[in-house]
């Protein structure tokens, strides 16, 4: 068994049982990052996440924008028990003035520009990652 071949594929499933020990390991410690069970729980909580990030809120304007988010969510629940196909344009309506109590209420003022921009397709980087 000196093939080539061989000390290949031992290679491969070394390499592969040691990434993912480290994997299952680095999970189990917390230092992967993802959403906590408490923000995957709240309705729109990546999106929670993100605007967080990107636009430094702080705890007054995160408990607005989930108060904003779970009001939103609760509508969206009452239009999906009608006829969403009919109400459609009624959907649109309340995304948009939701967004609107978002820019207005959370978003800091010197940040609506990047959050215009965001709302429309752009990415923005968290306010850790800019360039000073």
């Amino acid at each position: 068994m000196t093939s080539e071949r061989f000390w290949v594929l031992v290679l491969a499933i070394t390499t592969f049982g040691a990434g993912l020990a480290a994997g299952v390991l680095l999970a189990a410690t917390g230092r992967v990052p993802s959403l906590r069970s408490e923000e995957v729980a709240r309705p729109f909580g990546a999106y929670e996440q993100r605007m967080t990030e990107a636009f430094d809120l702080d705890e007054e304007q995160v408990r607005n924008l989930r108060w904003i988010l779970r009001d939103y969510q609760e509508k969206i629940e009452v239009l999906k028990e009608s006829n969403v196909a009919a109400l459609d344009g009624e959907l649109v309506k309340i995304g948009r003035e939701h967004r609107e109590l978002i820019r207005a209420k959370v978003v800091p003022e010197h940040h609506r520009q990047q959050f215009d921009l965001w709302v429309g397709g752009l990415p923005v980087l968290p306010s850790s990652s800019r360039p000073q």
